[in-house]
């Protein structure tokens, strides 16, 4: 009877410490989920800080493309009423200032275009 007490007492305590052990790696292997759930949260957040930055993004260009392409139009519709080869001939000088002059201002429409680019891809540099 002792010896069946004592062996009582050796199964349920190693069974209290097999379950103390497990309990343990539970509770760490817990604490590490919740820190990952936590990553993935904070991760979900930014992606969709992202999709909204990038979604304003396309509007704003679906709106400077609509304009570019209205502007399109108006410019080849002034071409398809002028036929700019008897112009030239016929006023040399007035054609030839009218290019100049609108090939400038394409220039400096390129120039500032370029610098906006590079100055969003570059945004910590102040020009």
């Amino acid at each position: 009877m002792n010896q069946m007490m004592i062996g009582l007492v050796l199964i349920l305590g190693l069974g209290g410490f097999f379950l103390y052990n497990e309990n343990q790696t539970l509770t760490q292997n817990n604490i590490k989920l919740e820190a990952a759930v936590e990553e993935q949260k904070q991760t979900m957040a930014k992606m969709k800080e992202q999709y909204e930055k990038q979604g304003k993004a396309l509007m704003n260009m679906s709106r400077v493309n609509a304009q570019i392409e209205a502007d399109k139009a108006e410019y080849l519709a002034i071409f398809s009423r002028h036929n700019l080869d008897v112009l030239a001939l016929k006023k040399p000088g007035l054609m030839e200032k009218r290019f100049n002059d609108a090939s400038e201002k394409v220039m400096e429409g390129l120039e500032d275009d370029t610098k906006e680019l590079y100055n969003l891809s570059n945004p910590t540099i102040n020009n």
